[in-house]
């Protein structure tokens, strides 16, 4: 491939590369050593019309990333790594650069916003009902409901999980002691206790309590609290 057709190729996609700190230099090493198999830096400096000083310092880069192969001899050869490998790669890299944004700056940040994404509301008692009907109405990919108090199964709450087992991953863990209809749509494990009751969607989570008599619910769309919710619900499921 000549040097022209070879720019032309790391041109379309240079501006993506660089917003990941990848030089379009480096990206014309790695493609022609895709292309022309192993090479020494002396050859490949003479064929990119680049110094051998900047070839070499790229190639100890692109070695760093993993995307290409030292081998051992005289002179040193350099080959890459296939294109498909160093893809996966830089989506690992790419997912632990957002990992870390959402870490170190989104979620401190929206600590101090009043304009957070993210809210934890306290449900009343007299809306806790009111409150389930509502999670289990939403348009989920899976719902996974606690009951362990026999006054939260309403009828309209048993209809919805109902539909719900039928249009979506749907997992309900319900106290030995609560009586519930024999619906064969519906994944369903029994066990003697656990802590609380309520609901868990794709996007959300209800968790309700019973101080003495009275419940109490917290709902919230916060990506923390519905893992560490899910986490539980499937400690349960998994050990019963």
């Amino acid at each position: 491939m000549s040097n022209q057709l070879l720019d032309e190729m790391i041109s379309r996609i240079s501006k993506f590369a660089s917003i990941f700190g990848i030089s379009r230099s480096e990206l014309k090493v790695y493609a022609f050593l895709l292309l022309n198999g192993k090479s020494t830096a002396r050859d490949i400096s003479e064929k990119l019309e680049m110094s051998y000083t900047k070839v070499y310092s790229i190639l100890a880069r692109l070695e760093g990333r993993g995307w290409i192969i030292k081998i051992a001899r005289r002179p040193t050869l350099y080959e890459a790594v296939p294109v498909k490998e160093v893809w996966v790669n830089i989506k690992g890299v790419i997912s632990a650069k957002l990992e870390q944004l959402e870490r170190d700056f989104i979620e401190p940040l929206s600590t101090f916003t009043f304009s957070s994404p993210y809210t934890v509301i306290i449900v009343p008692s007299k809306d806790i009902i009111s409150a389930m009907r509502e999670y289990l109405s939403e348009s989920s990919q899976r719902y996974l409901i606690a009951i362990s108090y026999p006054e939260l199964l309403a009828e309209q709450v048993v209809e919805l999980i109902k539909a719900n087992s039928v249009k979506g991953d749907t997992k309900l863990i319900i106290s030995k002691s609560i009586p519930f209809p024999d619906i064969p749509s519906i994944k369903i494990k029994k066990i003697d206790s656990m802590f609380g009751s309520g609901v868990i969607t794709s996007s959300s989570m209800l968790l309700i309590v019973k101080s003495g008599e009275t419940l109490l619910g917290l709902s919230s769309s916060h990506n923390y609290f519905i893992e560490i919710a899910t986490v539980y619900f499937n400690h349960l499921w998994e050990t019963h």
